[in-house]
């Protein structure tokens, strides 16, 4: 199950980047062709890892570690802990505590550091030209090191990201039902920020356009996400020549700097 997981978020990867790439040198039909496919890639993946993931919980209430992985797989994208947190509340209706997370790492590191046998772990994203754990963002360890790795454009892309989905999900959603009012909140709040996306951003009683939506983000995203994927792809073309498997998986350390001024 892992490897199918692994191959096919390689593959949504991998189609996405060559999307981007077919953008660029502005041939927009392969672009459009390519991003369908790679979305095609990612549905099915997000299936097969949601099947990982809740197999632990199938007597239970899920733990927040399954809960969050389980957001982590449906957003694609690296996360910070409140935005998991208002994710699993928005779906579930269900309280979020966010003061597990550290402990949650710390678990999670011990475990791969004694040899655990366990398909997914929840990691840092990784950030900077020394590619250290991020304090405030998380991801999966079967995600591709490009997904991985944060770079100057990659919080915005990642917002963009998080917003198709919430108007996803809020399509899915019973129109009158509580979960639509939760999910038009957090999308609501999502968006405030994305030029044109809605027609009074600070009425909170405005009605969603989803349509307009997705042609706000779209049009902010296909200024950015090229950019921010070149960058993403050179930088773990680096990682993976300079770092260790640990490293690439939860992060390295700054050097340390001589203090010169010394007297």
């Amino acid at each position: 199950m892992a490897d199918d997981l692994n191959s096919l978020l390689q593959k949504s990867t991998r189609l996405a980047e060559e999307s981007a790439d077919a953008l660029a040198r502005g041939d927009q039909q392969a672009a459009l062709r390519l991003r369908l496919e790679a979305d095609l890639a990612w549905k099915k993946a997000v299936r097969t890892g949601q099947r990982d993931v809740t197999a632990y919980a199938l007597s239970k209430t899920p733990s927040a570690r399954e809960r969050a992985m389980s957001a982590l797989l449906r957003l694609n994208v690296p996360a910070s802990g409140k935005l998991i947190a208002a994710y699993c509340e928005a779906r579930t209706g269900e309280a979020f505590e966010m003061k597990g997370f550290a402990s949650i790492r710390r678990d999670e590191f011990r475990a791969w550091s004694k040899g655990s046998r366990r398909e997914i772990y929840l990691v840092p994203a990784l950030e900077g030209p020394w590619f250290i754990p991020s304090r405030g963002r998380y991801a999966l360890s079967t995600w591709p090191l490009t997904q991985r790795i944060i770079g100057p454009l990659s919080p915005r892309v990642a917002h963009l990201k998080v917003s198709l989905h919430l108007a996803d999900e809020l399509e899915a959603q019973s129109v009158n039902s509580d979960a639509a009012a939760r999910m038009r909140k957090l999308l609501t709040e999502y968006v405030r920020s994305v030029s044109g996306a809605l027609t009074n951003p600070w009425d909170s009683s405005t009605t969603l356009d989803t349509v307009r939506i997705r042609a706000a983000v779209q049009y902010e995203l296909s200024k950015i996400e090229a950019d921010d994927e070149a960058h993403r792809k050179s930088q773990a073309e680096h990682a993976l020549r300079v770092l260790d498997e640990s490293k690439r998986i939860w992060g390295g350390k700054p050097p340390e700097i001589a203090d010169d001024f010394a007297i």
